[in-house]
């Protein structure tokens, strides 16, 4: 990747578009970056979603602004991820203004939450999505997420264990029904569990607690309304043995915890049974869950870590991801899946 030049279009989210943009740039790439999306203000991202036309000219604008900006540039890749405001007009002059360049795009939440996207797929040379079922119906490249530097660095580490379960995360549709359920089996367990449970505000709170049955039986002392610094998340994940994550109910593809958490080599507890068709599932450290039936078997609970082998989780990691998206691993298929 070496001296390669490339533009980079991808949504302010977390500061995954710092990670991926540090990546490329260590692997010897000039980059030039673009949010996707024209404003990230609440109401902007709803409309977006809701009806692009209600955010039309604003689109328009902003990436006449990019055009500008890039019109004496050559790059040779074009990189985005979820392309849900990229009109298809700046996708059509980017191509004109870039004819060897290989347009790619990576998709990080199902196309079913993604409306604005299917209409431009075939503007690309190749589509990723995360989510398999997606790319059986759509015909795109299977591509799971990736972890970066920080979750080795922790495997690496291998501190001291303190916490048996952990969980730290938004709650939301049944999520808090499930994570209740598997923190009293940890503890009839005499397991030590810590817990973070977010909601944004208090307001919220009485609001999903009083119309909906999605937070029977808690209290609002169970819940933080301000989120966990960053520092005391990292160092409570290092000393967790298992990590909890509950994908939404209508997502399959695997979450970007779940892939961290591999890069951590840390034990999984999800609801997604998907995962068991991955190249990294070992029962001794994935229980998968039913959430309608929350059950944790002993076994698993008291069973020890079994490590990844290090070729296979390799491919997880955010510099072959970025590699692999831009077709620079020298491998012509991808493999994630497994017969079992």
């Amino acid at each position: 990747m070496k001296n390669k030049k490339i533009l980079f279009l991808c949504p302010l989210f977390f500061n995954y578009h710092k990670k991926i943009i540090k990546a490329m740039e260590s692997l010897g790439a000039e980059v030039d970056y673009f949010d996707e999306r024209p404003s990230n203000t609440v109401l902007s991202k709803a409309l977006l979603r809701i009806n692009r036309n209600f955010v039309r000219g604003q689109i328009h604008r902003y990436y006449e602004e990019i055009t500008l900006k890039i019109k004496d540039k050559t790059y040779d890749s074009i990189f985005i991820c979820q392309a849900e405001a990229t009109p298809q007009s700046f996708l059509k002059d980017v191509r004109r203004m870039n004819p060897s360049a290989k347009i790619v795009l990576m998709l990080w939440d199902s196309i079913a939450n993604k409306v604005n996207t299917l209409e431009k797929l075939d503007l690309f040379d190749e589509v990723f999505s995360f989510d398999k079922k997606d790319c059986d119906q759509f015909g795109l490249t299977f591509r799971p997420l990736f972890f970066d530097e920080e979750y080795e660095q922790i495997a690496e580490e291998n501190a001291p264990l303190v916490y048996d379960l952990f969980f730290v995360g938004t709650v939301h549709s049944d999520r808090y029904q499930i994570l209740k359920e598997v923190k009293k089996q940890f503890e009839q367990n005499h397991s030590k569990v810590f817990y973070f449970m977010y909601i944004p505000s208090k307001l919220m709170y009485y609001q999903r607690k009083f119309l909906t049955n999605e937070l029977a039986g808690s209290q609002v002392t169970d819940f933080s309304f301000v989120g966990l610094p960053s520092e005391q998340l990292t160092a409570n994940l290092k000393q967790s043995k298992t990590v909890i994550d509950i994908q939404h109910p209508k997502q399959s593809g695997l979450t970007m915890r779940t892939i961290e958490m591999l890069g951590a080599n840390k034990k999984m507890i999800t609801t997604n049974a998907d995962i068991q068709n991955y190249d990294f599932y070992h029962p001794n450290n994935i229980c998968i869950v039913d959430r309608e039936n929350v059950h944790i078997p002993s076994e698993f609970i008291t069973a020890p870590f079994v490590p990844v082998d290090e070729k296979i989780k390799e491919r997880y990691s955010i510099k072959y991801f970025v590699l692999d998206i831009l077709g620079l691993t020298g491998e012509k298929e991808h493999h994630f899946y497994v017969d079992r």
